[in-house]
C-alpha cells in the first residue's frame, strides 16, 4: 500500500495564502493521508496568524486533524521561545520540535522525525542574537543522525522533517554564497540516511527535487513551487 502526503512551507501568511489555496484546490480528502507543514507557515512570529492556514486546511479537509493527520516543524518565522503558544492553541497538529514519531499507515511502518534543521554557517542576527546557536546545531545534527539510525534500525520508512534545507542540491538557484545560510548538506554527509527528507526555506530555487543514494529529498518551498508538493511514500 501507499501512502500519500501533500506537503508545503513558507505559507508567511498571509502572504502566499491564496497561493495555497489555489494549489489545494485539485485535491480531495481521500486523495491524501497526511500534511505536511515544513514551518514559516506564519509571518514574524504572530502565532494567532496559524489560524489562516489551519482554516484553508478545514475548508478541504473537513475531517481534518482525523484523516488526514496533520504534522508540522518550526521555522525562522516560529520564533524560538514561542513553542508552547503553538502547543497550547494547536494541540490538533502534531508538532515534532526535535523529536520523532511512529505509526503504521496503509500497513507502512512510519518514522516521522522532524527538526528546525541546521544551517552551515548561523545568520548575523543570529551569532548576536541566539545564545550558543553553534552548539545549538551541532547537538541538533547529533539528534537528527541519532533519530534517523534509530528508526531504520527498528525498520521503518523514515522522513526527516526540517525547515532549513537538508541538502544544497534542492536550493539550487540561489546564489552559491547564501547555501550555508540556507541549510546544511545533512543527506550528503549522513552515514544512515532517511528515506525521504522535506524541507522548505530556499523561496528561489530551481531545482526541487533531488535523489542522493536512495533518500529522495523534496524541497516544497510554496513560493519556490508555487503549489503544495504531492509525495507518494512506497514500501
Amino acid at each position: 500500500m501507499a501512502v500519500n502526503i501533500i506537503a508545503f512551507s513558507d505559507v508567511h501568511a498571509s502572504q502566499y495564502l491564496n497561493l495555497l489555496i489555489a494549489s489545494l484546490n485539485k485535491y480531495t480528502p481521500k486523495d491524501v493521508d497526511f500534511i505536511v507543514l515544513a514551518g514559516d507557515i506564519v509571518n514574524r512570529g504572530r502565532v494567532e496568524l496559524m489560524d489562516l492556514t489551519v482554516e484553508t486546511l478545514k475548508r478541504f479537509f473537513p475531517s481534518i486533524f482525523k484523516r488526514p493527520m496533520v504534522v508540522a516543524v518550526f521555522g525562522n518565522e516560529e520564533y524560538m521561545g514561542t513553542e508552547e503558544m503553538y502547543y497550547s492553541r494547536y494541540p490538533q497538529i502534531l508538532w515534532l520540535n526535535e523529536a520523532s514519531y511512529t505509526l503504521t499507515l496503509n500497513s507502512l511502518d512510519l518514522c516521522f522525525i522532524g527538526s528546525r534543521g541546521v544551517l552551515k554557517r548561523p545568520t548575523t542576527w543570529q551569532e548576536k542574537n541566539v545564545k550558543n546557536i553553534r552548539l545549538i546545531y551541532t547537538d541538533r545534527l547529533k539528534s537528527i543522525s541519532n533519530a534517523i539510525v534509530k528508526c531504520r534500525e527498528s525498520g521503518y520508512y523514515t522522513i526527516l522533517v526540517t525547515h532549513y534545507a537538508s541538502s544544497y542540491l534542492t536550493v539550487y538557484g540561489e546564489r552559491i554564497s547564501i547555501y550555508p545560510y540556507l541549510g546544511y548538506p545533512l543527506i550528503e554527509e549522513l552515514a544512515v540516511k532517511p528515506n525521504v527528507s522535506i524541507h522548505g526555506h530556499a523561496h528561489n530555487a530551481l531545482r526541487l527535487e533531488a535523489s542522493i543514494e536512495k533518500t529522495a529529498v523534496y524541497n516544497v518551498s510554496l513560493p519556490a513551487r508555487r503549489d503544495v508538493t504531492f509525495i507518494t511514500l512506497r514500501p
